[in-house]
Formats: C-alpha cells, sequence, structure tokens
C-alpha cells in the first residue's frame, strides 16, 4: 500500500523514507505510525494506530559477497561458510578446482560443502568458491592446499637407521612402508631420551633425514620414531626403537671467567664446557707456564661441574708469564687455552 505525497499527515507520522542497501539497490519504504491524543479532555484520551508497509525494489542485482572460512579437510570435503551479515539471497555455489597436473572440475551445490575426495591426494590444487545470488555470481574466494592424507592412512616405518658422522653430528634415516597416499601431511616425531638422566626431548621433522647436533659425548640416548598425520588430529603411527651411544670426546678448551694480578701471584677462575654438551667425566685441569710453574688439579667431577680457581704463587713482580691452560676427560686432553700476564710491580708493603 502507497500513500499518496499530497495527502495530509497527521502530526507524528512519517510518509515515506528512502534508502539504499550496500548492494546498490534502491527500495522505498512508505511507513507511519500515530499514536497522539485528539480533543484532548480532562479524562478522555484517544488513541489512534496506523500501520503502513510497502516495498519494491528496483535498480541494480544483488552481489554477493566472499564466503568465508575455506578449509579442506582429512575426510577429503571443502567447507566453507557464509557471512551472518551476507545481505543477497544465495541460490548455489560455483566450484572451480585446478590442479597443478592441468586437471580441472567446474560445478555447482547448494550447500556449504562439497565431497572432494576423488582428487587425488597431497597434490596442489587450488579450489575457487564462488557464491551465486539470483543467478549472479559474487566475489570468489581461493584456497591453495593439498588434499591432506586420510584419518586410515598407513603409517608404518619400513627401516629406521642411526649414523654418527662427526663428534656432535649424527644422522637419523628413516622410510615408509607405503607411499600410496604420500606424506604431504605428515610429521615424524623423535623422541630422545639420555638414559642417564631420563630427561626427554620431542622433535619434530618432515622428510626422512634429521640432523642432530646436540647430542653429548658420553651418554647413550634411546630414540624412539614414529610418522604422525598433522591432518587427522596428530593420528601416529607404530614406533620404531634405536639406542645409540655417543662416543668418549675431549673437552673444549677452559675459558678464563675471572683473574686477579698481583706483585708475585695470580688468581685465576677457569669455566669448563658443561656436562650436558659432554658428559665424559673431567680428571684434571692443567697451568702450564713452562720452567717457572706447573699446576696440575685433580678434579672430582659433578653433574653442575662449577668453575675451577687455580692461584699461581712465588712469581716475580713487574714479570711477564705466557702459560697454557687445559683439562682432560676420559676423552683424552682439550687444547690449551694460551695467554700472557704482567705481574704488578712490588709495593712497599708485603702483597
Amino acid at each position: 500500500m502507497s500513500v499518496a505525497e499530497d495527502q495530509p499527515k497527521p502530526a507524528g507520522v512519517s510518509i515515506s523514507d528512502r534508502y539504499i542497501n550496500s548492494n546498490c539497490s534502491t527500495t522505498e519504504i512508505s511507513f507511519g505510525i500515530l499514536s497522539q491524543t485528539m480533543n484532548p479532555r480532562p479524562g478522555v484520551v484517544i488513541i489512534g494506530l496506523w500501520l503502513g508497509f510497502a516495498m519494491f525494489a528496483k535498480g541494480e542485482d544483488c552481489i554477493a559477497g566472499q564466503v568465508l572460512n575455506l578449509k579442506i579437510n582429512v575426510d577429503g570435503s571443502l567447507t566453507w561458510s557464509v557471512s551472518p551479515t551476507e545481505p543477497c539471497v544465495i541460490d548455489a555455489f560455483q566450484l572451480d578446482i585446478l590442479g597443478d597436473e592441468q586437471d580441472e572440475y567446474h560445478f555447482t551445490v547448494n550447500g556449504t560443502q562439497a565431497d572432494l575426495s576423488f582428487l587425488k591426494t597431497c597434490e596442489e590444487w587450488q579450489f575457487f568458491v564462488t557464491a551465486i545470488s539470483n543467478g549472479v555470481p559474487g566475489l570468489e574466494n581461493r584456497l591453495v592446499d593439498y588434499v591432506p592424507l586420510p584419518a586410515n592412512a598407513d603409517l608404518t616405518l619400513l627401516y629406521f637407521i642411526v649414523a654418527q658422522i662427526t663428534r656432535y653430528d649424527v644422522l637419523l634415516y628413516w622410510e615408509l612402508s607405503n607411499h600410496t597416499h604420500g606424506e604431504c601431511t605428515l610429521q615424524y616425531r623423535v623422541a630422545i631420551t639420555d638414559t642417564q638422566s631420563n630427561q626427554v626431548q620431542d622433535v619434530y621433522f618432515t622428510g626422512h633425514l634429521a640432523h642432530l647436533s646436540f647430542l653429548s659425548p658420553c651418554a647413550t640416548y634411546h630414540l624412539a620414531i614414529r610418522a604422525v598425520n598433522t591432518a587427522a588430529g596428530g593420528v601416529e603411527g607404530p614406533v620404531l626403537y634405536r639406542y645409540t651411544q655417543i662416543p668418549h670426546y675431549p673437552l673444549e678448551p677452559p675459558k678464563l671467567k675471572h683473574i686477579e694480578i698481583g706483585a708475585t701471584s695470580i688468581r685465576t677462575t677457569w669455566e669448563l664446557e658443561s656436562y650436558e654438551t659432554n658428559s665424559c667425566p673431567v680428571i684434571y685441569l692443567y697451568l702450564d707456564g713452562g720452567s717457572y710453574f706447573n699446576s696440575t688439579i685433580r678434579i672430582a667431577d659433578t653433574f653442575g661441574r662449577p668453575p675451577m680457581q687455580v692461584n699461581v704463587t712465588n712469581l716475580l713482580p713487574n714479570s711477564m708469564y705466557y702459560f697454557k691452560t687445559s683439562v682432560q676427560n676420559t676423552g683424552g686432553l682439550s687444547t690449551a687455552a694460551s695467554m700472557a700476564v704482567q705481574t704488578l710491580q712490588l709495593q712497599s708493603r708485603t702483597e
């Protein structure tokens, strides 16, 4: 029902309003509400109510916005959603699918998902989804992803090899038993357990090779590897186990932490390589000053390996001394740390 423009307007009534919606369609609405006292008298109130509504659309078509939450799932389904504020009425969705092997598919669906389990797993695909309103395509959304491995994919490992190549470097090799589905959504979890401290470290890798450079000489490790399908909520396959013992190896050279120089003495503090990086038992610390002095300190090794204090006395004032410091463990003698020290001038008072 429309209201003529020249019809008298009761007070408090809006006869006509116009608005333009978010998709450029022009809509005219005529409505009015009257709530007014007519001929007011004491104790007498007359209330009138009038309501009219008329709507008609004219102008351009409604262009739908992009779909939301576009993703490919482990069951091979492609899903998406429509914005709750989408003003257009969606009739269908256009799907355009392009593969990295030049294969492609085009079709429409009525709901917000499509079964794409027929696509090749672990091939990279481009998915284009476009909402259609009254036959008019909207704005497309694009997803580039792999069709993930199914939840029941075989995650059995064929072998697991551990090989040491240098002091700290260990290489791990493994292979899947079944490559039917590929391994685009696989990770490999390696649990590394120090058998002495029982500390466990989990490390994740992709591919079939891992380089470990943080294992400690003289330590024995229990290694456990399994395949993990990240697309299926972290489903894990059977475990393969190996033990490996890192050979004995000398420590790094001692590091000077602190020094106090007097006229006839030198007080030094040395830091040793930590137990975590080299657990081979430490036996001796050596200060070699040639024909001037030599010190050998026997060490009772502990897990914490606190700094070692070494004092050298009976030196000559105002003299230059050159000496080397090294440490010995069950793996052998370390490279020496070299330094030169000038003693102070002798003062009038006794040092």
